[in-house]
């Protein structure tokens, strides 16, 4: 009988040993590899955390790009219709804008009665007078333009002081001191 040498042997054992080691130790019978930073790996490095707030913030960057977007298509839509003559409703946030049948008996307030006085033309004559709106909201904006910045939203229970005229606009000072421009076609004066 021939004898096996020991060389034979440690090869062996070191072939059998590097292919257990490869089948479990890569993930072919030992399960999954763990993705970097995930429960199952919690040692994540940080430039691979950082990699992913960054896609994180870059997405949620574009979402408020979009719905700023969409705001400001909504806002020129509001400006057009208020230049038509069509009042947008009144804003959530400000709470103003109560129909002008709640106005209190015997008060000025309201859509005018039909005497003209409702929506006279814009004259310079009418600065100094005190007056209120029309209708039952009505934007007070930062310039004589639907494209203005809205300041406040007003209902026919303010009243306010025409201060200046331009063109088809009042400029007005409410009782609280805002000062802002209101179309002419929407002022009664009292």
């Amino acid at each position: 009988m021939r004898r096996i040498d020991w060389k034979i042997f440690v090869l062996f054992g070191i072939i059998i040993s590097v292919a257990v080691g490869f089948l479990y130790g890569t993930g072919i019978l030992g399960g999954a590899a763990n993705d970097p930073g995930s429960k199952e790996d919690p040692l994540a490095t940080k430039s691979y955390a950082e990699q992913a707030m960054e896609r994180r913030m870059q997405e949620m960057d574009d979402k408020i790009l979009s719905l700023e977007a969409k705001i400001r298509s909504l806002e020129d839509e509001m400006s057009i219709l208020s230049g038509d003559g069509i009042i947008e409703p009144p804003s959530p946030a400000t709470g103003t804008g109560a129909p002008a049948s709640s106005a209190t008996p015997g008060s000025t307030t309201g859509a005018g009665s039909g005497s003209g006085s409702s929506s006279s033309a814009v004259s310079s004559a009418n600065i100094g007078k005190t007056a209120s709106v029309t209708a039952d909201v009505v934007n007070l904006r930062e310039a004589a333009s639907t494209s203005s910045n809205i300041k406040k939203r007003l209902s026919p229970s303010d009243t306010f002081t025409i201060t200046k005229v331009d063109k088809e606009w009042y400029q007005v000072q409410l009782s609280d001191g805002t000062v802002g421009w209101v179309a002419g076609y929407l002022v009664k004066i009292k």
